[in-house]
């Protein structure tokens, strides 16, 4: 059978058993996509069973024409949404400058926090009120993205951009500062 005579047969059921054979055609391939975006066989395997599961949801509502085109897109989004996600997963940036320390993972709401035992909360109060804003709310609020960002604080997108690059830069500085004090 074709790639199409699989879609049109799945399209028709809805059963994911007819869309099997023709995910496992491309099992390989789609692996190997999801590696090369991934970079470890874990992460990929996993990546690769999600998009089965995406492949049913989409496929019922999507004409494809050049199934192979489509599904690298398909792979290539998936993979790229994933590494979006993990970026702003705080948890997932113990490397990085702002999460140096068990400590510095957990913001206080409280304002008397002292300056020598939360470093990153002293920093976030030394900068500006719109990177500041930005920061806590692309990196410790959960879901925003530049756009609604933007949206909340009725900026441009790129003046986004730009806050969250000089508060990064900012409070790399303050707390490299911190630490030989």
């Amino acid at each position: 059978m074709t790639d199409l005579d699989h879609i049109t047969r799945f399209q028709r059921s809805r059963k994911s058993g007819d869309l099997l054979p023709l995910y496992q055609r491309y099992a390989e391939l789609i692996y190997g996509w999801c590696l090369g975006y991934l970079g470890t066989a874990e992460r990929a395997e996993d990546a690769g069973a999600e998009i089965f599961t995406v492949l049913l949801a989409k496929l019922a509502k999507h004409e494809v024409a050049n199934f192979r085109s489509w599904l690298q897109t398909l792979v290539r989004n998936h993979c790229l949404m994933q590494l979006r996600r993990e970026k702003r997963d705080p948890l997932r940036q113990s490397r990085e400058p702002l999460m140096q320390s068990e400590e510095l993972m957990h913001l206080p709401e409280e304002a008397e926090a002292t300056p020598d035992t939360r470093p990153l909360h002293h920093c976030l109060k030394q900068l500006g009120e719109e990177q500041r804003t930005c920061i806590r709310l692309f990196y410790l609020q959960e879901g925003h993205s530049y756009q609604s960002i933007a949206d909340q604080l009725n900026l441009s997108v790129g003046r986004v951009r730009s806050h969250l690059q000089n508060g990064r830069r900012n409070l790399k500085i303050c707390l490299e500062r911190r630490q030989t004090e």
